[in-house]
């Protein structure tokens, strides 16, 4: 059975250097992190934090921003991961 990936995931993979498994790790982290802790979640709106659930970031969302930002190199973002490459 092949894995499947997110829409995020596959388009990150076919533009950038690294492996669509290694970004769907990174995506899963930023679900994670959503799920552990979604007060920290700003708002789509004004960025502020402590905002009604309708105004998040869906959990998809907040993770494919983590892919984005792992793929244009910020150094915070998954850096144990960030040396597997194609």
């Amino acid at each position: 059975m092949a894995r499947r990936y997110a829409p995020c995931v596959k388009r990150g993979a076919s533009r950038s250097r690294y492996t669509a498994n290694t970004l769907q790790k990174v995506y899963n982290r930023g679900i994670g992190a959503y799920k552990t802790n979604p007060r920290s979640v700003r708002s789509r709106f004004t960025g502020k934090r402590n905002v009604p659930p309708s105004q998040r970031y869906s959990k998809e969302a907040w993770a494919c921003a983590r892919v984005n930002a792992f793929i244009a190199g910020r150094p915070k973002v998954d850096p144990d991961l960030r040396k597997k490459r194609r």
